[in-house]
């Protein structure tokens, strides 16, 4: 009788397994180390649970033959769906290529895929980046209306080249301020996210055109972070104005201490939440729509309590 009702045991622990767990999810993240990268990763790995699914999250370097080889690797081993968070835009056919090679349920995440296969996605979770940069650049031009200056000169650091998100904020942001009087200083300045390359840069830029910057403007909460640090140490808090974009602890903080005069939005933590839903939409089967966009907006210190931060 007590082996009976032990193998009964056994036999329902497996089968209550089985019931949990409806397949593996397998995710190659490109900016696995990024501050957004962090927080958005969660929120993939706490619905994915929600739901019933295993999940391995791996980090593909910016490299797209790296996360290629993630993904063949992932399908050998028999991984159920699949989450890609693309790199370098230009480098991204082969991959949507391979993935919609295997017949497995898989979306794209974050950053835009190329252009010329960005229809063969089945679904694109991102927010709005050309929306994004457009939010920076009404930014800029109410920062100037509100403060008085003999110039308008910006110090711009952006994220990583070839990214879909640095390149299309860019062009909302230029798109905002083209025919104003609003000038970027430099050249392209590509911190990768990182904000001990942004604060290197930053200083860079203080260097070669001091009190000529009227407003540094960066591409998201960790670079703003970097740069906020080279204007501390170099003595420039509070002679002139930054805006980011971002839902980045410190982007609370600043906002709330008056050192930031804006961000804009862009959640983490919705978006990771979202590429899971619809992953699981299209492993059931089910309709989803080929965009799905985050939303985005601007961020004062009066509505900080309307988001969430991380």
């Amino acid at each position: 009788m007590k082996k009976i009702l032990s193998l009964t045991l056994v036999l329902l622990l497996v089968l209550a397994a089985g019931a949990f767990a409806e397949g593996k999810i397998f995710m190659s993240s490109a900016y696995y180390t990024a501050p957004y990268g962090s927080p958005l990763q969660a929120a993939v790995k706490e619905t994915a649970d929600k739901l019933g699914y295993e999940i391995q999250i791996v980090d593909g370097e910016e490299n797209a033959d790296k996360q290629l080889s993630q993904f063949k690797a992932a399908v050998a081993d028999g991984f159920d769906a699949l989450i890609y968070w693309p790199g370098d835009q230009a480098s991204t056919p082969q991959v949507v290529e391979y993935l919609n090679s295997t017949g497995l349920p898989w979306v794209a995440l974050n950053t835009i895929v190329d252009d010329s296969v960005v229809d063969q996605v089945p679904c694109m979770v991102a927010s709005d980046e050309v929306e994004i940069g457009r939010w920076l650049g009404r930014l800029i031009l109410e920062y100037f209306e509100n403060n008085e200056t003999e110039t308008k000169n910006i110090a711009y650091i952006e994220g990583a080249a070839g990214s879909s998100y640095t390149t299309h904020l860019t062009q909302g942001i230029e798109e905002i301020i083209e025919g104003s009087d609003v000038v970027i200083l430099n050249d392209h300045q590509y911190a990768n996210f990182d904000p001990s390359k942004a604060m290197t840069i930053m200083e860079d830029l203080l260097t070669k055109y001091g009190k000529q910057i009227d407003l540094v403007v960066t591409q998201d909460g960790g670079m703003f972070q970097g740069a906020y640090s080279a204007l501390d140490s170099m003595g420039y808090l509070g002679k002139l104005g930054i805006i980011c974009q971002g839902q980045d602890l410190i982007v609370r903080e600043k906002l709330e201490s008056g050192e930031l005069y804006a961000s804009v939005a862009q959640d983490p933590f919705t978006e990771g939440r979202l590429g899971v839903e619809m992953l699981d939409k299209l492993i059931k089967g089910e309709e989803v729509d080929h965009w799905v966009y985050t939303p985005t907006g601007p961020i004062y210190a009066a509505d900080v309590d309307n988001y969430s931060w991380f």
